[in-house]
């Protein structure tokens, strides 16, 4: 518990600097890049990027078991819409107000630091996610 809550820690600090520099400079993309590079490192590390076509075969059965297009028909139509929406509104100049695009709504939730930061902790922690449960089952041995 206590290493989750530095880990988290850590994270947010890093969030919250990174949301503090300027965006499109070389060091911002550093800032981006090094996470990238240390999860998908570890992830190698551990096992993550099986080259066993077989387990990985067995693993998305398993996981995808009971899909059909019933149930993904739903998201299939949703996703549609967004990329409908998004092609309207950037037909209309990428500015209306009426149809906002994906691109300004997510200008709108970017303005502040705090705002940034926060869709920067997310990120990582969308990151971090796997590489905790993949660390699990390294340490007992599953993997």
């Amino acid at each position: 518990m206590k290493r989750t809550i530095l880990v988290v820690g850590i994270l947010t600090g890093y969030s919250w600097a990174t949301a503090g520099v300027a965006p499109f400079t070389a060091f911002s993309y550093c800032l981006v890049a090094f996470p990238c590079v240390a999860f998908v490192a570890a992830y190698t590390r551990m096992g993550g990027l099986s080259t066993d076509d077989v387990k990985v075969r067995e693993y998305f059965q398993r996981r995808a078991g009971g899909a059909t297009l019933s149930t993904v028909a739903p998201w299939m139509a949703l996703l549609s819409a967004a990329a409908a929406l998004e092609i309207v509104g950037l037909m209309l100049g990428g500015r209306s107000t009426s149809v906002p695009t994906l691109s300004t709504t997510v200008d709108h939730l970017l303005a502040e630091r705090w705002e940034r930061c926060l869709f920067c902790l997310a990120w990582l922690l969308a990151g971090a996610f796997p590489l905790h449960r993949l660390w699990q089952q390294f340490r007992t041995g599953e993997s």
